[in-house]
């Protein structure tokens, strides 16, 4: 039996240390930014779902091996698992908002003014470390794990 559970996660770009969020625009005063996410479909992977994501979304076509899972864990929101992803390109990608979702670069310093669920803040901190901690590997330094 196939149990439900979610990608979710974003785009970062090394060069300017941005990250892509979305935004769902909504009668509501007051709207958050979050993560790109989608339930995991029962014949695909968390990777392969998040890159299908990419692709509907924002038109973006990325390699499969680009996407690196950040980590995992139970939302209560969600009543299911949910895998944070993120991958890294190589440009600022322009995207295009829709009627009902809009899209923005931020670096981590502005993240921290935007309205964000903790969820959201846990995840992109959490991802932060998890990039830094590849950057010193790349370099031969020592990291934890």
């Amino acid at each position: 039996m196939h149990k439900d559970y979610y990608a979710s996660g974003f785009i970062y770009h090394p060069k300017s240390q941005q990250i892509l969020l979305q935004q769902h625009i909504s009668a509501s005063t007051n709207p958050v930014w979050t993560l790109l996410g989608k339930k995991v479909e029962k014949d695909l992977t968390g990777e392969e779902t998040f890159k299908e994501l990419l692709l509907e979304a924002i038109k973006l076509k990325i390699k499969l091996t680009s996407i690196k899972i950040i980590y995992s864990y139970f939302s209560k929101e969600l009543n299911a698992e949910n895998n944070v992803y993120y991958a890294e390109v190589s440009k600022l990608y322009k995207t295009s908002s829709s009627d009902d979702i809009t899209y923005s670069w931020f670096t981590l310093k502005k993240i921290q003014k935007l309205n964000i669920s903790e969820q959201t803040k846990q995840d992109i901190i959490i991802g932060q470390r998890v990039i830094d901690s590849s950057v010193r590997k790349s370099l031969g330094l020592r990291t934890i794990g």
